[in-house]
């Protein structure tokens, strides 16, 4: 339950700590807010307090034009938690809704329909359909005011299944209809066959480099590119292909319109997959999280703290695809990453697939699971126990037995990956740190802890004694300690 006179204190402060964590919503004036707009503060009877954007519409009351409630970042209570709801929010936000529906979110999720309904109502105030109608509004408005897309295309992109229903959701969620809000913007640049260029906010600081730098050393030739500020990837999505290129470039306080914004171009074969698209990206460079938290909780650490000052905002690097992604790991478990890489960009020339990309950018895909359970793994270098290794994740990925998607049950993933013939506990946590989004995932034995920056008693071992004990202060941040510690290593 959110506690009013906190949420009450954090508005009237306009602090930005809490953006994204709650929204305020105002009876005088039916429009709700973030706790950060510069509007005039309410006086405390004329106020009501939602964790999610989704629960203040369904109660009535619609999005501020002033500060822009859909632009918010998440909340980072939703990004740390691996339960139900958690779990169900990641789903909903991907798009499944609208691919498989609510009954097809809750098969994902092993519970009836009435039970994912009485859980999210409950913890939000605000069911499935509410939460997908609500996604569906901030990406229309996204794509209206970002690219020059007719307006009956940005109605399917964003889901809806008719303009009407675009036109009415647009109207109760923003109080104008969808030509008003493009009217307000002005003439959009671009052509409909050209790219979509989205920004995507986070929460400052972000450590640009360390994650260019880590794209970099991992990146696979055909798939993956890395030029100066810019990263360029190939996309598998639910409809089709697609590629993006993000904009990690620091912008001076001049810019102040678009700083703490990345920008994303993305060439997508069907449109209705730019929410999927968006998710994974926003999943790739880690925009979700919240540096304050993790400063907060891990700066007084003698061990990280120094760590933490030297590289502020550093982020976990995650993925588009988990398995591509549990497939390097496995990789990097036989062969340093490099050879890893390597590797990787073998299988991907010998079962993957080309589609149409921008000139100059990669275009080739990763194969996906099925195709390499059944393929032909003769790929030069990769050794006999590598290749089972690989091929058993394979077939458990493509037989549904495991899912290395966001929204997977993260104890029950890693307990999965364990029963793997050559998965390693070490390789496991590192799937579910960078496929998974487990913010707390360690393990005290993975071997790129050997060269952290940690004290040591003269020539003792790699790993220190008491890391485990430790690494429990660091909770529920281990994984942003862990990545503290190998990037410390490499500098």
């Amino acid at each position: 339950m959110l506690d009013f006179d906190t949420c009450y204190r954090a508005m009237a402060s306009r602090d930005a700590r809490f953006d994204g964590d709650f929204y305020v919503a105002v009876t005088t004036t039916g429009v709700y807010c973030r706790p950060v707009c510069g509007s005039r503060t309410p006086k405390p009877e004329n106020v009501r307090f939602f964790r999610v954007a989704a629960a203040a519409e369904t109660a009535g009351f619609r999005a501020c034009r002033r500060c822009r409630p859909e632009v918010a970042p998440s909340s980072r209570e939703w990004n740390v938690r691996g339960d139900l709801v958690a779990r169900a929010l990641r789903l909903i936000a991907s798009g499944a809704v609208d691919e498989v529906g609510v009954a097809g979110v809750a098969r994902q999720l092993a519970v009836s329909e009435r039970h994912l309904h009485r859980q999210l109502f409950a913890e939000l105030g605000a069911g499935p359909l509410a939460l997908a109608v609500n996604r569906r509004n901030q990406v229309a408005r996204l794509l209206i005011e970002s690219s020059a897309l007719p307006l009956v295309d940005v109605a399917f992109a964003a889901g809806y299944s008719s303009v009407r229903q675009f036109n009415e959701g647009m109207r109760a969620a923003f109080g104008c209809a969808p030509r008003e809000l493009r009217t307000a913007v002005g003439p959009r640049s671009g052509h409909r066959s050209g790219p979509l260029v989205l920004r995507l906010r986070y929460r400052p600081p972000l450590a640009a480099a360390a994650l260019l730098e880590w794209l970099r050393a991992r990146a696979i030739a055909g798939i993956e590119q890395v030029e100066q500020t810019r990263y360029r990837r190939t996309l598998r999505l639910p409809r089709g292909a697609g590629s993006a290129e993000l904009d990690l470039r620091v912008r001076p306080a001049s810019q102040q319109a678009h700083r703490h914004q990345v920008t994303l171009r993305l060439w997508l074969e069907d449109l209705r997959d730019v929410t999927a698209a968006v998710r994974r990206c926003r999943d790739l460079l880690d925009l979700d999280a919240d540096p304050a938290a993790v400063a907060d909780a891990l700066g007084a650490d003698p061990w990280i703290g120094p760590l933490v000052e030297a590289t502020p905002g550093l982020r976990i690097p995650g993925c588009v695809d988990g398995f591509e992604l549990a497939v390097r790991m496995v990789a990097e478990q036989y062969a340093p990453p490099e050879d890893a890489r390597k590797l990787c960009g073998r299988l991907a020339e010998l079962h993957g697939e080309t589609f149409g990309a921008p000139e100059g950018g990669p275009a080739l895909l990763f194969p996906s699971a099925p195709v390499v359970a059944e393929g032909a793994l003769d790929v030069p270098g990769l050794g006999k126990e590598a290749a089972a290794a690989i091929r058993a994740l394979a077939r458990a990925v493509a037989d549904g037995d495991l899912s290395l998607e966001r929204d997977a049950d993260r104890a029950g993933a890693r307990a999965r990956l364990l029963t793997l013939p050559g998965v390693s506990p070490w390789t496991a946590q590192r799937i579910g740190m960078h496929a998974l989004g487990d913010p707390d995932a360690f393990c005290p034995c993975d071997p790129s802890l050997g060269g952290a920056a940690l004290p040591r008693d003269g020539d003792g071992p790699e790993v220190p004694p008491g890391l485990e004990e430790r690494a429990r202060r660091w909770r529920p941040w281990r994984s942003y300690a862990v990545m503290h510690l190998t990037t410390s290593a490499l500098r």
